[in-house]
């Protein structure tokens, strides 16, 4: 399995509604440091994050325009752009993510969304 491959599949489980609503199992995903910096301007630690994601409304959410930058043997920038479904319609974002091997596990350091305008 490619790199590429290997943190889309990453990445594919962390936006796993049954995932994100539990903080043990999403927890080994994400590096104690790890830090987000959220649609809404906000900034977000493991905590944090770990905390609002329990109560998050499900959505589906599906990858497209994804690609893997290797910037060394233990760190890779991942970037795609995710639609949303919901009961409010599909809206899309671009996120970013930084991917850190420790002890031969990747975990995800950073992440960052922004919600793209809708077109008119």
């Amino acid at each position: 399995m490619s790199l590429a491959e290997e943190l889309l599949e990453l990445e594919k489980k962390l936006l796993n509604p049954e995932l994100r609503r539990s903080p043990e199992k999403l927890a080994h995903f994400l590096a104690e440091d790890f830090i987000e910096f959220g649609s809404g301007g906000h900034a977000y630690d493991k905590k944090r994050v770990l905390f609002l994601l329990r109560k998050q409304v499900p959505s589906k959410l599906q990858i497209e325009e994804f690609r893997a930058i290797e910037i060394s043997e233990s760190a890779a920038l991942v970037t795609y752009r995710a639609y949303s479904e919901s009961s409010k319609g599909t809206r899309s974002s671009l996120r970013s993510s930084l991917w850190i091997q420790r002890d031969g596990a990747w975990q995800m350091a950073f992440h960052q969304g922004t919600i793209v305008p809708e077109q008119s």
